[in-house]
């Protein structure tokens, strides 16, 4: 049976999180692999909860992912990615985590409060030991917009190893995906993703 490799990406509104599955899914076609990427969203102008599910490989015939089918956690919003994402976390799986809180309309409105950073990731750690956490948005920001930390998030996802496809490869997809006018914007946010990854790989949580 081929390899199979499942993704779930979760997050709000606005940050991107269907265009990263969807240059995830055009990199595992050009590759010649197998893929299925669904989407399930609510309010997504509003900032409300977007999720997308990116199976690549193997021989599912199943956009919908299981609980705790996915081999990573693209978590473009801490809460966000505790809250729906983790569900579907395997075992020992690979959280990769923007640390950067955008407060969900409950949060706003005052109804609940925001959970500590700490209780979050208590609760992603009784899935995984396997943690990568950094400020992703901090990261799109130094590279000159903070609308690219969802590349951000691909660059690390790619320095993770977990991709069966090469660097190259997502780079040639990114480029056919997203305006011409701002793909050095979003080389160097891909860039830093790769560089954020490795530094929080070594210093760990």
């Amino acid at each position: 049976m081929k390899v199979k490799t499942s993704i779930v990406l979760s997050g709000v509104g606005g940050q991107g999180v269907i265009t990263a599955a969807n240059i995830l899914g055009k990199t595992a076609v050009k590759a010649g692999l197998n893929v299925f990427v669904s989407e399930i969203h609510g309010m997504a102008q509003r900032g409300g909860p977007v999720m997308s599910h990116v199976h690549i490989g193997g021989e599912t015939n199943n956009p919908q992912m299981r609980p705790g089918e996915a081999d990573v956690l693209l978590g473009f919003e801490i809460g966000e990615a505790i809250r729906r994402g983790v569900t579907y976390l395997k075992d020992g799986g690979l959280a990769l985590v923007n640390r950067r809180k955008l407060p969900p309309v409950e949060v706003i409105s005052g109804l609940v409060a925001y959970p500590s950073e700490e209780s979050l990731i208590s609760l992603l750690k009784q899935v995984t030991e396997d943690i990568v956490l950094f400020d992703a948005t901090r990261l799109a920001n130094k590279a000159g917009d903070p609308i690219t930390t969802n590349v951000v998030m691909l660059g690390a996802l790619t320095e993770s190893g977990r991709l069966p496809f090469s660097k190259d490869m997502i780079v040639t997809a990114m480029k056919s995906s997203l305006r011409h006018a701002y793909l050095e914007l979003n080389m160097r946010a891909f860039d830093l993703g790769k560089k954020g990854f490795r530094q929080a790989s070594e210093k760990g949580l």
